[in-house]
């Protein structure tokens, strides 16, 4: 399973192996940018599923 963040549901995705990783790059992001981000996990079995939103 991998781990994608958009800053919008129709927005290029940024992979991350692990969800820890992809919550610590949206931390960042998010302090950088000063936007939410959203986290997706991605099965190639069922599809993808929102996991949460940081802010």
């Amino acid at each position: 399973m991998i781990y994608e963040l958009r800053d919008h549901p129709d927005d290029l995705p940024i992979p991350c192996d692990t969800l820890e990783d992809a919550r610590h790059r949206a931390r960042r992001r998010a302090e950088r940018f000063g936007i939410a981000v959203l986290i997706y996990e991605i099965d190639p079995y069922r599809g993808e599923r929102f996991i949460e939103e940081i802010t």
